[in-house]
């Protein structure tokens, strides 16, 4: 192995050297190497080739290290310097390695949570089999959402201490408390149990998350009375999307013109043409170009997210119009590679559900908020 460690850096050099763009590419070779020469690996090679790709990955851009991230954070073993360094980058490529990577025990975690911050914290509450050391930290340093995931996650283990303190900030957040209340270490009796799943606003919880999820495991089951499918296209908009007039069915352009206008959308989205992209998009998914231009840049990136999915549209628009939302707003697009892994496991049927799950939640606001005439 002296000999290949001596390979490996001069490719490091070559890395150090190179533009970002050929970097990255370097960085993928290596780990590809990484990943065939595994299983001949001893502890020395392991640490050795952690190195070098530690090295390579924190010369190159945070998307090259993200996937680096993603590959690395369920091998087993995987080197642990490595692991540790990725673990404390930003939340994008620190995520999966938080929430997944085995090679991460105990003591690793308490480390690690002891330093990082908040969405980090996040991260790692959604872990499985959370020890009482670990959870110790995230309750003692997490803000509300942390607490939330800690409380969510089943599988992980609290000290009497977590649960004294759990209790005590959820006396003034009723959110919290509810939740508190369905751990089996919290409430021992069952049949307390069953009273808070049985409450209406928990089924209402449970609904929308559903609708939510990437999992679609559960597509093909009956819908339930929320999910009953409507035909009617104006219930087929989400939140962020104003009803729209029904199209002529007549006018509807041939399937070739709509993979046309999915390819204008892409080319001007990637040379940053956006009043031509938004036209486009306008056009793909039968809204105005106020509204298309509110869900682009102003709306939230779920809203986007499902609009294109609804709508069919490949990985590569959604990556182009995320880049052109970046580019407008002057904001920071946060873990791409996380919102493209949703993207993809997201089907369109499912998008359609959280169309019409938004809609009637909006409609059902705008009735409770209606004057009463009497």
């Amino acid at each position: 192995m002296v000999r290949a460690r001596e390979y490996l850096e001069e490719i490091a050099d070559l890395c150090d050297a190179a533009s970002q763009e050929k970097g990255a590419q370097l960085l993928d070779k290596v780990t590809d190497l990484y990943f065939v020469t595994a299983e001949q690996h001893t502890a020395a090679d392991r640490e050795a080739f952690g190195e070098i790709i530690e090295r390579m990955a924190f010369s190159a851009d945070p998307m090259a290290r993200a996937r680096l991230a993603e590959r690395i954070a369920t091998a087993d073993p995987a080197p642990i310097d490595l692991l540790h360094r990725l673990a404390r980058d930003e939340i994008g490529v620190a995520r999966p390695v938080l929430q997944y990577s085995p090679c991460l025990r105990e003591g690793d975690l308490v480390s690690i949570t002891s330093e990082v911050n908040q969405e980090h914290l996040v991260a790692t509450a959604h872990r499985r089999d959370l020890t009482p050391p670990v959870t110790d930290v995230l309750v003692q340093r997490g803000e509300e959402p942390v607490l939330h995931a800690v409380i969510r996650n089943a599988s992980a283990a609290l000290s009497r201490g977590s649960i004294a303190l759990l209790k005590h900030v959820a006396e003034n957040n009723e959110t919290l408390r509810k939740a508190l209340r369905l751990r089996r270490d919290v409430t021992k009796n069952p049949i307390d149990r069953l009273k808070q799943f049985a409450a209406t606003d928990f089924w209402q919880q449970v609904t929308q998350s559903l609708l939510m999820s990437e999992d679609e495991s559960n597509d093909s089951e009956a819908p339930t009375p929320q999910d009953e499918v409507n035909d009617d296209p104006e219930e087929n908009q989400p939140a962020d999307i104003a009803q729209q007039p029904e199209p002529d069915k007549e006018e509807q352009p041939p399937q070739l013109q709509g993979a046309a206008l999915e390819k204008m959308l892409v080319d001007t989205a990637k040379a940053k043409e956006t009043e031509k992209a938004v036209a486009a998009l306008a056009q793909i998914a039968d809204l105005d170009e106020q509204m298309t231009s509110h869900c682009l840049f102003e709306a939230h990136i779920s809203a986007l997210m499902v609009l294109c999915k609804a709508n069919r549209l490949a990985s590569s628009a959604f990556t182009s119009l995320l880049q052109l939302r970046e580019t407008e707003t002057g904001q920071p697009v946060n873990d791409v590679v996380g919102l493209m892994r949703r993207y993809e496991g997201m089907t369109p049927d499912t998008a359609q559900k959280i169309m019409r799950f938004s809609q009637k939640s909006r409609a059902n606001d705008e009735d409770e908020n209606q004057p009463n005439s009497e």
